[in-house]
């Protein structure tokens, strides 16, 4: 049985906060994602190397931790490994090889699930697609545009201890945004909140778990001045339910003890067991924090 080998990458850029990924047509009609056969003693590594280049004379950032191979019989006696890697183009400007590609085009992932002309490739985008996802460091966030006013992540974190309250922004019902007001409290890196055990909040949850929880701790408008003297942060990160009872007892007592500091332990211990089992606990792992200021803490 003769072996053949293939390797390239899902390439994917940001723009205007937008994940885009890119696809080629090529010159025998199909389309697909950037990939070609080992040369030599080439590397795997150094064919996807040499492939993006020639092929749309990219260079690119290589992602650690996603490989993807695909395993097929491009005709009787033969088969055939195409290895993918994850790979971020900090540019879109391309040039399409003239031989082998028609055209390339940058498009998100929902125009990529259609153009792509084979099963594999959707699958391997897709798989591709839900690392990002589940790995947010990779993401590149916007700059702050005012940086005078921008804080650090210290003062980032006092902010959230210091609050009481905030919009959780979720990927809502038909795509609509949903913001939803909710107390929390913040624990090393993590911001918790509880409520019902249904809902549309655990739905978009369900749905993506992507989101952001914005905290305004002051809001002084100074009305001569047409301005206002603010203090904000804004939390990115992922989210989950906490099921494990454990971890669920944890969080309650947080929340308990935040918002009724100076109730008895064993008062406290009598509500989180008769809520133990109807609340639902969520949290946030932050990934990124985003402050602003317009007053000195």
């Amino acid at each position: 049985m003769k072996l053949e080998k293939s390797c390239g990458a899902v390439i994917f850029a940001e723009s205007g906060g937008e994940r885009l990924y890119l696809l080629e047509h090529m010159q025998k009609g199909h389309t697909s994602l950037c990939k070609g056969h080992v040369e030599g003693a080439e590397t795997e590594h150094e064919t996807a190397v040499r492939e993006i280049r020639e092929e749309t004379a990219l260079e690119v950032a290589f992602l650690d931790g996603f490989s993807r191979t695909i395993r097929y019989s491009p005709c009787e006696g033969c088969l055939k490994d195409v290895i993918f890697f994850l790979a971020r183009a900090e540019s879109m400007d391309v040039t399409a090889q003239p031989e082998e590609v028609a055209s390339i085009e940058w498009v998100p992932l929902a125009d990529a699930l259609v153009k792509l002309t084979h099963l594999s490739d959707r699958e391997t985008l897709l798989a591709a697609d839900r690392f990002l996802n589940a790995h947010p460091e990779h993401t590149a966030f916007r700059p702050m545009r005012r940086h005078d006013r921008e804080l650090t992540r210290e003062q980032c974190e006092k902010l959230l201890k210091d609050g009481f309250d905030g919009v959780l922004s979720l990927y809502g019902d038909g795509g609509w945004p949903y913001g939803v007001p909710l107390s929390y409290v913040y624990r090393d890196g993590k911001i918790f909140f509880h409520g019902a055990k249904s809902g549309h909040k655990l739905d978009a949850l369900r749905r993506e778990n992507r989101a952001s929880f914005c905290v305004v701790t002051q809001d002084y408008v100074i009305p001569q001045q047409y301005t206002t003297n603010y203090r904000s942060v804004i939390a990115f990160g992922l989210l989950r339910e906490v099921t494990d009872e454990a971890e669920k007892r944890e969080a309650l007592r947080a929340l308990a003890l935040e918002y009724a500091p100076a109730d008895t332990v064993e008062n406290r211990e009598k509500y989180i067991d008769a809520d133990i089992n109807a609340a639902c606990v969520i949290e946030l792992t932050v990934t990124r924090l985003s402050g602003k200021s317009r007053t000195k803490l």
